[in-house]
Protein backbone atom coordinates (compact mmCIF):
# COMPACT_ATOMS: atom_id res chain seq x y z
CA UNK A 1 0.00 0.00 0.00
CA UNK A 2 1.36 3.53 -1.11
CA UNK A 3 2.51 5.77 2.04
CA UNK A 4 0.23 8.58 1.48
CA UNK A 5 -2.91 6.21 1.74
CA UNK A 6 -1.97 5.87 5.28
CA UNK A 7 -1.25 9.38 5.92
CA UNK A 8 -5.05 10.45 4.11
CA UNK A 9 -6.48 7.62 6.40
CA UNK A 10 -5.13 9.15 9.60
CA UNK A 11 -5.93 12.43 8.87
CA UNK A 12 -9.60 11.73 8.11
CA UNK A 13 -9.60 9.88 11.08
CA UNK A 14 -8.22 12.61 13.00
CA UNK A 15 -9.81 15.28 11.53
CA UNK A 16 -13.33 14.39 12.66
CA UNK A 17 -14.52 16.08 9.75
CA UNK A 18 -17.98 14.49 8.22
CA UNK A 19 -19.71 15.41 5.41
CA UNK A 20 -23.97 14.30 4.11
CA UNK A 21 -22.27 13.86 0.56
CA UNK A 22 -25.40 12.17 -0.62
CA UNK A 23 -27.73 14.83 0.80
CA UNK A 24 -25.15 17.28 -1.15
CA UNK A 25 -25.52 15.07 -4.71
CA UNK A 26 -29.31 14.85 -4.22
CA UNK A 27 -30.68 17.59 -3.06
CA UNK A 28 -28.13 20.86 -4.21
CA UNK A 29 -28.84 22.30 -7.50
CA UNK A 30 -31.41 20.28 -8.76
CA UNK A 31 -33.23 24.35 -9.89
CA UNK A 32 -30.29 25.16 -11.42
CA UNK A 33 -29.45 22.09 -13.64
CA UNK A 34 -33.29 21.91 -14.46
CA UNK A 35 -32.72 25.28 -16.11
CA UNK A 36 -29.37 25.11 -17.53
CA UNK A 37 -29.60 21.66 -18.54
CA UNK A 38 -33.19 21.71 -20.42
CA UNK A 39 -32.25 25.02 -22.05
CA UNK A 40 -30.02 22.54 -24.73
CA UNK A 41 -26.82 24.64 -24.40
CA UNK A 42 -24.21 22.66 -22.91
CA UNK A 43 -20.68 24.48 -21.88
CA UNK A 44 -17.92 23.67 -23.72
CA UNK A 45 -15.32 23.31 -20.81
CA UNK A 46 -17.83 21.38 -18.17
CA UNK A 47 -20.62 19.41 -20.33
CA UNK A 48 -18.13 16.52 -19.82
CA UNK A 49 -18.13 16.76 -16.31
CA UNK A 50 -20.23 15.35 -13.55
CA UNK A 51 -23.20 17.73 -12.20
CA UNK A 52 -25.29 17.40 -9.49
CA UNK A 53 -28.65 16.35 -9.45
CA UNK A 54 -28.53 13.67 -11.72
CA UNK A 55 -32.23 12.62 -11.53
CA UNK A 56 -32.71 15.63 -13.31
CA UNK A 57 -31.85 13.82 -16.23
CA UNK A 58 -32.36 10.43 -15.58
CA UNK A 59 -36.22 11.32 -14.66
CA UNK A 60 -35.99 13.04 -18.16
CA UNK A 61 -37.96 16.02 -16.05
CA UNK A 62 -35.37 18.83 -17.76
CA UNK A 63 -38.04 18.49 -20.80
CA UNK A 64 -41.62 19.04 -19.03
CA UNK A 65 -43.12 22.22 -20.26
CA UNK A 66 -42.98 25.56 -18.06
CA UNK A 67 -46.04 27.25 -17.05
CA UNK A 68 -45.93 31.42 -17.08
CA UNK A 69 -45.39 32.56 -21.00
CA UNK A 70 -47.89 33.36 -23.64
CA UNK A 71 -46.88 33.51 -27.35
CA UNK A 72 -49.06 36.03 -29.50
CA UNK A 73 -48.92 35.29 -33.25
CA UNK A 74 -50.57 38.03 -34.77
CA UNK A 75 -49.84 37.68 -38.23
CA UNK A 76 -52.11 34.20 -37.91
CA UNK A 77 -54.40 35.70 -34.97
CA UNK A 78 -52.56 32.48 -32.69
CA UNK A 79 -52.03 32.74 -28.99
CA UNK A 80 -51.10 30.16 -27.05
CA UNK A 81 -49.37 29.32 -23.42
CA UNK A 82 -47.54 25.89 -24.39
CA UNK A 83 -44.12 26.56 -25.35
CA UNK A 84 -41.69 23.71 -25.69
CA UNK A 85 -39.51 23.12 -22.46
CA UNK A 86 -36.51 24.02 -23.88
CA UNK A 87 -37.55 27.02 -25.11
CA UNK A 88 -39.23 28.32 -21.81
CA UNK A 89 -35.97 27.49 -20.22
CA UNK A 90 -33.99 29.23 -22.78
CA UNK A 91 -35.80 32.42 -22.42
CA UNK A 92 -35.81 32.30 -18.88
CA UNK A 93 -31.73 31.97 -19.20
CA UNK A 94 -31.56 35.07 -21.17
CA UNK A 95 -31.23 38.88 -19.83
CA UNK A 96 -33.98 40.35 -21.98
CA UNK A 97 -35.01 44.45 -22.02
CA UNK A 98 -38.32 45.09 -20.48
CA UNK A 99 -39.85 45.68 -23.72
CA UNK A 100 -36.86 46.15 -27.11
CA UNK A 101 -35.46 42.83 -27.22
CA UNK A 102 -35.43 40.77 -30.27
CA UNK A 103 -34.89 37.26 -31.40
CA UNK A 104 -34.65 36.66 -35.29
CA UNK A 105 -34.23 32.89 -35.90
CA UNK A 106 -33.56 31.45 -38.79
CA UNK A 107 -32.16 27.94 -40.23
CA UNK A 108 -28.45 27.94 -40.70
CA UNK A 109 -26.09 25.24 -41.12
CA UNK A 110 -23.77 25.29 -37.57
CA UNK A 111 -20.29 25.23 -38.54
CA UNK A 112 -18.17 22.05 -36.70
CA UNK A 113 -17.08 22.27 -33.39
CA UNK A 114 -14.45 20.26 -33.54
CA UNK A 115 -11.69 22.20 -31.40
CA UNK A 116 -14.94 22.68 -28.58
CA UNK A 117 -15.35 18.56 -28.32
CA UNK A 118 -11.60 18.70 -27.99
CA UNK A 119 -11.24 21.02 -25.27
CA UNK A 120 -14.45 19.59 -22.90
CA UNK A 121 -13.14 16.39 -23.46
CA UNK A 122 -9.38 15.96 -23.78
CA UNK A 123 -8.38 19.21 -22.06
CA UNK A 124 -10.68 19.02 -18.65
CA UNK A 125 -13.03 15.89 -18.53
CA UNK A 126 -10.38 13.58 -19.00
CA UNK A 127 -7.79 14.63 -16.69
CA UNK A 128 -10.03 15.70 -14.08
CA UNK A 129 -11.48 11.80 -14.16
CA UNK A 130 -8.53 10.28 -14.62
CA UNK A 131 -6.96 11.71 -11.49
CA UNK A 132 -10.18 10.75 -9.85
CA UNK A 133 -9.87 7.40 -10.71
CA UNK A 134 -6.04 7.28 -9.69
CA UNK A 135 -6.23 8.46 -6.90
CA UNK A 136 -9.32 5.48 -5.93
CA UNK A 137 -6.89 2.95 -7.52
CA UNK A 138 -4.12 3.39 -5.55
CA UNK A 139 -5.69 3.64 -2.39
CA UNK A 140 -7.82 0.33 -2.79
CA UNK A 141 -10.94 3.18 -2.64
CA UNK A 142 -13.22 0.57 -4.14
CA UNK A 143 -16.47 2.24 -2.99
CA UNK A 144 -14.29 5.77 -4.62
CA UNK A 145 -13.76 3.64 -8.09
CA UNK A 146 -17.53 2.55 -8.01
CA UNK A 147 -18.49 6.68 -7.45
CA UNK A 148 -16.17 8.15 -10.55
CA UNK A 149 -17.61 5.07 -12.99
CA UNK A 150 -21.04 5.95 -11.93
CA UNK A 151 -20.52 9.84 -12.29
CA UNK A 152 -18.64 8.95 -15.80
CA UNK A 153 -21.78 7.25 -16.64
CA UNK A 154 -23.85 9.98 -15.66
CA UNK A 155 -22.25 12.35 -17.83
CA UNK A 156 -22.48 10.20 -21.01
CA UNK A 157 -26.07 9.55 -20.80
CA UNK A 158 -26.68 13.61 -20.17
CA UNK A 159 -24.76 14.01 -23.25
CA UNK A 160 -26.86 11.26 -25.57
CA UNK A 161 -30.22 12.79 -24.00
CA UNK A 162 -29.49 16.42 -24.86
CA UNK A 163 -28.25 15.54 -28.13
CA UNK A 164 -31.06 13.35 -28.97
CA UNK A 165 -33.07 16.71 -27.55
CA UNK A 166 -31.27 18.92 -29.96
CA UNK A 167 -31.44 16.01 -32.68
CA UNK A 168 -35.85 15.99 -32.17
CA UNK A 169 -36.24 19.71 -32.94
CA UNK A 170 -34.29 19.43 -36.32
CA UNK A 171 -36.62 16.36 -37.17
CA UNK A 172 -39.56 18.27 -36.20
CA UNK A 173 -38.46 21.33 -38.70
CA UNK A 174 -37.53 19.32 -41.35
CA UNK A 175 -41.07 17.71 -41.40
CA UNK A 176 -42.50 20.99 -41.11
CA UNK A 177 -40.23 22.23 -44.27
CA UNK A 178 -40.89 19.52 -45.85
CA UNK A 179 -44.51 20.28 -45.65
CA UNK A 180 -44.42 23.85 -46.49
CA UNK A 181 -42.23 22.96 -49.14
CA UNK A 182 -44.61 20.76 -50.94
CA UNK A 183 -47.72 23.00 -50.53
CA UNK A 184 -45.42 25.97 -52.03
CA UNK A 185 -44.65 23.73 -54.94
CA UNK A 186 -48.42 22.62 -55.80
CA UNK A 187 -49.31 25.97 -55.64
CA UNK A 188 -46.86 26.70 -58.00
CA UNK A 189 -47.65 24.11 -59.85
CA UNK A 190 -51.50 24.87 -59.92
CA UNK A 191 -50.93 28.88 -60.49
CA UNK A 192 -49.05 28.06 -63.73
CA UNK A 193 -51.19 24.92 -65.13
CA UNK A 194 -54.29 27.68 -64.71
CA UNK A 195 -52.29 30.65 -66.05
CA UNK A 196 -51.62 28.09 -69.20
CA UNK A 197 -55.08 27.12 -69.64
CA UNK A 198 -56.47 30.51 -69.26
CA UNK A 199 -53.75 31.77 -71.89
CA UNK A 200 -54.97 28.98 -74.42
CA UNK A 201 -58.78 29.73 -73.81
CA UNK A 202 -59.14 26.21 -72.02
CA UNK A 203 -60.56 28.14 -68.65
CA UNK A 204 -63.05 30.64 -67.57
CA UNK A 205 -60.87 33.83 -67.00
CA UNK A 206 -62.98 34.37 -64.02
CA UNK A 207 -61.57 30.98 -62.11
CA UNK A 208 -59.34 32.87 -59.51
CA UNK A 209 -56.14 31.30 -59.08
CA UNK A 210 -55.21 29.51 -55.47
CA UNK A 211 -53.91 31.83 -52.96
CA UNK A 212 -50.51 31.86 -52.19
CA UNK A 213 -49.29 29.89 -49.18
CA UNK A 214 -47.22 32.31 -46.22
CA UNK A 215 -45.23 29.22 -44.65
CA UNK A 216 -41.96 31.16 -45.81
CA UNK A 217 -43.21 34.88 -44.98
CA UNK A 218 -41.77 36.39 -41.54
CA UNK A 219 -44.48 37.03 -39.24
CA UNK A 220 -44.90 38.94 -36.43
CA UNK A 221 -44.78 37.89 -32.90
CA UNK A 222 -44.49 38.80 -29.31
CA UNK A 223 -44.12 36.89 -26.08
CA UNK A 224 -44.51 37.58 -22.87
CA UNK A 225 -42.00 35.88 -20.33
CA UNK A 226 -43.00 34.90 -16.60
CA UNK A 227 -41.24 38.20 -15.56
CA UNK A 228 -43.64 39.99 -18.02
CA UNK A 229 -41.23 40.81 -20.50
CA UNK A 230 -42.03 41.66 -23.48
CA UNK A 231 -40.11 39.73 -26.79
CA UNK A 232 -40.36 40.70 -30.43
CA UNK A 233 -39.88 36.83 -32.24
CA UNK A 234 -38.81 36.67 -35.75
CA UNK A 235 -38.99 33.93 -37.79
CA UNK A 236 -40.56 32.56 -40.77
CA UNK A 237 -44.40 31.08 -39.91
CA UNK A 238 -43.48 27.43 -40.89
CA UNK A 239 -41.24 27.50 -37.81
CA UNK A 240 -43.63 28.44 -35.23
CA UNK A 241 -44.78 25.39 -33.93
CA UNK A 242 -42.08 22.74 -34.66
CA UNK A 243 -39.63 24.78 -32.50
CA UNK A 244 -40.97 26.53 -30.25
CA UNK A 245 -44.53 24.80 -28.97
CA UNK A 246 -44.31 21.38 -29.91
CA UNK A 247 -41.97 18.56 -27.87
CA UNK A 248 -39.16 17.42 -30.10
CA UNK A 249 -39.59 14.54 -31.78
CA UNK A 250 -37.13 11.68 -30.75
CA UNK A 251 -35.94 10.01 -33.51
CA UNK A 252 -34.62 6.58 -31.36
CA UNK A 253 -37.40 6.24 -28.48
CA UNK A 254 -35.77 2.60 -27.36
CA UNK A 255 -32.09 3.52 -27.59
CA UNK A 256 -33.90 7.08 -25.44
CA UNK A 257 -35.52 4.94 -23.15
CA UNK A 258 -32.35 2.41 -22.31
CA UNK A 259 -30.04 5.40 -21.91
CA UNK A 260 -32.45 6.71 -19.08
CA UNK A 261 -32.74 3.75 -17.50
CA UNK A 262 -28.38 3.62 -17.49
CA UNK A 263 -28.80 7.05 -16.10
CA UNK A 264 -31.14 5.83 -13.09
CA UNK A 265 -29.04 2.51 -12.50
CA UNK A 266 -25.81 4.87 -12.54
CA UNK A 267 -27.27 7.53 -9.56
CA UNK A 268 -28.33 4.48 -7.60
CA UNK A 269 -24.80 3.74 -7.38
CA UNK A 270 -23.32 6.97 -7.03
CA UNK A 271 -25.34 7.88 -4.15
CA UNK A 272 -24.66 4.63 -2.86
CA UNK A 273 -21.05 4.62 -3.40
CA UNK A 274 -20.02 8.03 -2.82
CA UNK A 275 -21.34 7.32 1.38
CA UNK A 276 -19.44 4.57 1.38
CA UNK A 277 -16.10 6.28 0.06
CA UNK A 278 -13.63 7.59 2.05
CA UNK A 279 -13.34 11.09 3.40
CA UNK A 280 -10.85 12.47 0.88
CA UNK A 281 -12.86 10.64 -2.00
CA UNK A 282 -15.83 12.49 -1.22
CA UNK A 283 -14.34 16.30 -0.99
CA UNK A 284 -12.89 15.56 -4.31
CA UNK A 285 -16.16 14.55 -5.67
CA UNK A 286 -17.88 17.15 -4.06
CA UNK A 287 -15.61 19.67 -4.76
CA UNK A 288 -15.29 18.97 -8.63
CA UNK A 289 -19.55 18.53 -8.46
CA UNK A 290 -20.34 21.41 -7.19
CA UNK A 291 -17.67 23.63 -9.30
CA UNK A 292 -18.70 22.58 -12.58
CA UNK A 293 -22.28 22.80 -11.45
CA UNK A 294 -21.91 26.42 -10.15
CA UNK A 295 -19.91 27.35 -13.32
CA UNK A 296 -22.37 25.80 -15.59
CA UNK A 297 -25.48 27.78 -14.08
CA UNK A 298 -23.58 30.99 -14.66
CA UNK A 299 -23.29 30.01 -18.58
CA UNK A 300 -19.31 29.66 -18.60
CA UNK A 301 -18.58 28.46 -21.82
CA UNK A 302 -21.96 28.42 -23.18
CA UNK A 303 -22.66 30.01 -26.50
CA UNK A 304 -25.46 32.10 -24.86
CA UNK A 305 -23.21 33.62 -22.44
CA UNK A 306 -22.93 36.82 -24.25
CA UNK A 307 -26.33 37.29 -25.26
CA UNK A 308 -26.74 40.11 -22.95
CA UNK A 309 -27.63 43.39 -24.51
CA UNK A 310 -24.90 45.61 -23.81
CA UNK A 311 -26.53 48.57 -25.13
CA UNK A 312 -27.30 50.25 -22.09
CA UNK A 313 -24.80 53.08 -21.68
CA UNK A 314 -23.07 53.34 -25.06
CA UNK A 315 -23.65 55.46 -27.58
CA UNK A 316 -25.69 54.85 -30.25
CA UNK A 317 -27.82 57.16 -33.12
CA UNK A 318 -31.17 57.55 -32.95
CA UNK A 319 -32.03 55.03 -35.12
CA UNK A 320 -28.73 53.04 -35.04
CA UNK A 321 -29.24 49.33 -34.72
CA UNK A 322 -27.79 47.86 -31.34
CA UNK A 323 -24.83 45.27 -30.96
CA UNK A 324 -26.18 41.73 -31.97
CA UNK A 325 -25.14 38.17 -30.70
CA UNK A 326 -25.65 34.86 -32.32
CA UNK A 327 -25.68 31.68 -31.02
CA UNK A 328 -26.74 27.74 -32.14
CA UNK A 329 -29.57 25.83 -30.14
CA UNK A 330 -29.29 22.83 -32.98
CA UNK A 331 -27.08 22.19 -36.25
CA UNK A 332 -29.74 24.32 -38.05
CA UNK A 333 -31.47 26.67 -35.66
CA UNK A 334 -29.86 29.85 -35.20
CA UNK A 335 -30.79 33.05 -32.80
CA UNK A 336 -29.98 36.19 -33.28
CA UNK A 337 -30.31 38.37 -30.17
CA UNK A 338 -30.32 42.34 -30.78
CA UNK A 339 -32.83 45.52 -29.54
CA UNK A 340 -34.46 48.30 -31.08
CA UNK A 341 -32.16 51.28 -30.29
CA UNK A 342 -32.93 53.27 -27.47
CA UNK A 343 -34.31 56.74 -29.67
CA UNK A 344 -37.24 54.48 -30.15
CA UNK A 345 -38.48 55.64 -27.27
CA UNK A 346 -38.33 58.56 -27.55
CA UNK A 347 -41.66 60.42 -29.44
CA UNK A 348 -40.89 63.72 -30.80
CA UNK A 349 -42.65 64.35 -33.95
CA UNK A 350 -40.58 65.14 -36.85
CA UNK A 351 -40.20 68.65 -37.91
CA UNK A 352 -42.70 69.86 -40.35
CA UNK A 353 -44.84 66.25 -39.87
CA UNK A 354 -48.20 65.53 -39.85
CA UNK A 355 -47.92 64.80 -36.70
CA UNK A 356 -46.20 67.82 -34.85
CA UNK A 357 -48.79 70.26 -37.19
CA UNK A 358 -52.02 68.65 -35.49
CA UNK A 359 -50.10 68.95 -31.99
CA UNK A 360 -49.18 72.36 -32.39
CA UNK A 361 -52.76 73.54 -33.60
CA UNK A 362 -53.53 71.20 -30.42
CA UNK A 363 -51.55 73.41 -28.19
CA UNK A 364 -52.42 76.74 -29.75
CA UNK A 365 -56.51 75.75 -29.01
CA UNK A 366 -55.17 75.07 -25.68
CA UNK A 367 -53.62 78.14 -24.95
CA UNK A 368 -56.37 80.27 -26.34
CA UNK A 369 -58.51 78.45 -23.86
CA UNK A 370 -56.77 79.45 -20.71
CA UNK A 371 -58.17 82.44 -19.01
CA UNK A 372 -55.31 84.79 -19.02
CA UNK A 373 -54.77 84.37 -22.93
CA UNK A 374 -58.56 85.92 -23.86
CA UNK A 375 -58.21 88.81 -26.07
CA UNK A 376 -54.76 87.71 -27.13
CA UNK A 377 -54.78 85.70 -30.87
CA UNK A 378 -50.62 85.91 -31.06
CA UNK A 379 -49.39 82.53 -30.14
CA UNK A 380 -45.27 82.65 -29.89
CA UNK A 381 -43.01 80.07 -30.22
CA UNK A 382 -41.73 80.55 -26.66
CA UNK A 383 -45.38 79.82 -25.46
CA UNK A 384 -45.32 76.30 -27.52
CA UNK A 385 -42.21 75.51 -26.08
CA UNK A 386 -43.37 76.03 -23.04
CA UNK A 387 -46.48 73.95 -22.98
CA UNK A 388 -45.14 71.10 -24.86
CA UNK A 389 -42.17 68.70 -22.75
CA UNK A 390 -38.76 68.51 -24.36
CA UNK A 391 -36.48 65.60 -25.07
CA UNK A 392 -34.35 66.89 -22.56
CA UNK A 393 -36.56 67.40 -19.63
CA UNK A 394 -38.69 64.27 -20.37
CA UNK A 395 -37.60 60.98 -18.82
CA UNK A 396 -37.35 58.26 -20.98
CA UNK A 397 -39.66 55.20 -20.52
CA UNK A 398 -40.31 51.68 -21.94
CA UNK A 399 -44.08 50.86 -22.34
CA UNK A 400 -45.73 48.12 -24.76
CA UNK A 401 -47.42 50.57 -25.99
CA UNK A 402 -44.49 51.87 -27.60
CA UNK A 403 -43.36 48.12 -28.60
CA UNK A 404 -46.79 48.01 -30.40
CA UNK A 405 -45.63 51.01 -32.19
CA UNK A 406 -42.43 49.34 -33.41
CA UNK A 407 -44.16 46.75 -34.92
CA UNK A 408 -46.59 49.10 -37.30
CA UNK A 409 -49.84 46.88 -36.96
CA UNK A 410 -52.20 47.15 -39.17
CA UNK A 411 -56.26 47.77 -38.54
CA UNK A 412 -56.75 43.57 -38.27
CA UNK A 413 -53.25 43.20 -36.36
CA UNK A 414 -54.95 45.93 -33.91
CA UNK A 415 -58.63 44.48 -33.53
CA UNK A 416 -56.45 41.18 -32.86
CA UNK A 417 -54.49 42.73 -29.86
CA UNK A 418 -57.82 44.31 -28.49
CA UNK A 419 -59.43 40.69 -28.36
CA UNK A 420 -56.93 39.36 -26.72
CA UNK A 421 -56.71 41.86 -24.08
CA UNK A 422 -53.34 43.37 -24.80
CA UNK A 423 -54.79 47.21 -26.30
CA UNK A 424 -56.72 48.44 -23.46
CA UNK A 425 -60.19 49.94 -24.11
CA UNK A 426 -58.82 53.21 -23.51
CA UNK A 427 -59.47 55.94 -26.22
CA UNK A 428 -56.74 57.91 -24.40
CA UNK A 429 -54.46 55.20 -24.81
CA UNK A 430 -55.60 54.20 -28.53
CA UNK A 431 -54.63 58.53 -29.28
CA UNK A 432 -51.74 58.09 -27.83
CA UNK A 433 -51.00 54.82 -29.09
CA UNK A 434 -51.84 55.97 -33.17
CA UNK A 435 -49.98 58.93 -32.31
CA UNK A 436 -46.49 57.30 -31.61
CA UNK A 437 -47.52 55.01 -34.30
CA UNK A 438 -47.70 57.83 -37.38
CA UNK A 439 -44.47 58.67 -36.01
CA UNK A 440 -42.51 55.65 -36.06
CA UNK A 441 -43.43 55.47 -39.71
CA UNK A 442 -42.61 58.67 -40.68
CA UNK A 443 -39.05 58.12 -38.84
CA UNK A 444 -38.56 55.21 -40.56
CA UNK A 445 -39.80 56.15 -43.84
CA UNK A 446 -36.58 55.46 -46.48
CA UNK A 447 -33.95 54.82 -43.70
CA UNK A 448 -31.84 52.36 -45.40
CA UNK A 449 -31.35 50.11 -42.50
CA UNK A 450 -34.96 49.02 -40.86
CA UNK A 451 -34.74 47.99 -37.47
CA UNK A 452 -38.53 47.18 -37.28
CA UNK A 453 -39.14 43.03 -38.19
CA UNK A 454 -41.41 42.85 -41.10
Amino acid sequence: MYPWHHALSAWAKGAGLQIDALGLVTLLGVEEMDRSIGRLMPSVYFDYLPLLGAFVVAGDRFTERKLGYALYNISAGIVTTELSGWFSRWLRAQEFHKIRSKVTWELVDRPPRRKSFSVGLFLVSVPLHGMLLALTVLAADWWGFANVVAMIVSVLVRRVQVAENQAGIDENIRLAEDEATERLARYEHSKNLKETRQRDGKMDENVKIPKRPTDFDPVKIILVTEESKVLTLAAPAFLIKPAFTAAPRITRPRFYLICRIFGWVAFAVHVISIGMAALYTQICTVVLMITATVLTAYKVGCEDSRLEITSMGKPHGEYERSEEWSCWVTSRLKATISSYPVGYTEWEPTQGSSVEILKTQKVKETISSWPWSRGNTTTTTADLEHSAPTKNTRAVQERRQDLFAWLDLTTEEDDRMVAWHMIPHSQDWKDAYLEKKEIHRQRTKGLPNQTQPT
